[in-house]
């Protein structure tokens, strides 16, 4: 039976680097979790780093276990090389060393180029802390048929920025996850409605640190991307965010609107309401949510928190995308 992802927003698991990811079933709804510490890349014959070797390769149609629709992740996809070829193009890892501002030290960074006979053509690089960074790269078969993508992933400690490049005449990237804000360790591959192509799903987290909330708090949107063949890019799957709404009438009752948190409750307070309005704002009800949070938060930094929510929506790309295709329906 096809799955059919629901992304309903989770809380975040404090000081755990968790990637949740919420799917819905066609029969019902479950929840995949999969920790984001990254799993060891598949070793390769260091004879056949640098040259056109057989490589191994996730096909589409990869059977990812019912019980965890997310056990596939980008990091399963990796090869334990610094350079490997693939019809004329060839992944390069590399390191240079470059000052960071945070430590006022120098510190040594990975990157990594592309290469298409011999001419560089793409960079990947940019994420780094004090402590350095992490580039992995590999090959999977994400858009159906016998193509291969390159997928580049350049980590630090809760955050990252992933590619997928579609090879072929020309080489294009076709997902890029800084362009929508999004930055975890590690990215669910799923063919999510069986149809050959893989979808992905991250967390926008841009809503944790507002108002009273801890980390383990925080409320996160699972967003499903799917490719469009037209735009020859990922974006965000309209319908799979529609699914927030799924139950949230029920959900928002069994809020209380006139409870009275003590001063240590007041995080999971916010946190509560905050993850309703969410679901109606990303859902497609921005109207519906407002009229929610304002009905059922009364706290007295009830007006900064709620600059705080207008301000990160107005930064925020999926939030920008979604309204953006409303107003032209």
């Amino acid at each position: 039976m096809n799955e059919r992802p629901a992304n309903i927003s989770k809380y975040a698991q404090g000081g755990r680097a968790f990637l949740a990811v919420s799917l819905m079933l066609l029969v019902g709804v479950f929840a995949c979790t999969r920790s984001q510490k990254r799993s060891q890349p598949a070793a390769q014959n260091a004879n056949s780093s640098s040259s056109d070797a057989a490589i191994e390769v996730s096909p589409s149609d990869t059977d990812s276990s019912s019980d965890d629709p997310c056990s596939e992740m980008f990091s399963s996809l990796f090869v334990a090389v610094d350079s490997i070829s693939f019809e004329g193009y060839e992944i390069v890892r590399l390191h240079r060393t470059i000052h960071d501002k945070a430590s006022k030290s120098n510190i040594q960074v990975s990157y990594a180029v592309l290469k298409s006979r011999g001419r560089e053509i793409m960079t990947f690089e940019g994420t780094s802390f004090g402590a350095g960074n992490e580039t992995n790269f590999g090959f999977a078969s994400l858009l159906g048929g016998q193509t291969k993508q390159l997928i580049v992933s350049q980590t630090i400690p809760r955050n990252g920025r992933h590619w997928i490049v579609d090879l072929g005449s020309e080489a294009v990237v076709v997902f890029d996850s800084q362009d929508w804000g999004l930055g975890q360790e590690d990215v669910c591959a799923h063919d999510f409605d069986g149809d050959g192509i893989v979808e992905l799903s991250l967390m926008i987290e841009r809503f944790c640190g507002i108002g009273a909330m801890s980390i383990a708090e925080c409320p996160l949107v699972g967003v499903v991307f799917r490719y469009d063949s037209a735009a020859r890019k990922y974006i965000p799957d309209l319908g799979a965010l529609s699914h927030l709404l799924d139950g949230i009438s029920e959900d928002a009752t069994k809020i209380d609107s006139a409870e009275k948190p003590s001063q240590s409750e007041k995080g999971s307070y916010l946190a509560e309401r905050l993850d309703i309005f969410l679901r109606y704002v990303y859902g497609g009800q921005e109207r519906e949510g407002w009229s929610y949070f304002d009905k059922s938060y009364e706290l007295q930094d009830k007006t900064e928190v709620e600059r705080r929510i207008r301000v990160t929506l107005e930064q925020e790309p999926i939030y920008r995308f979604l309204y953006r295709k409303k107003s032209r329906i």
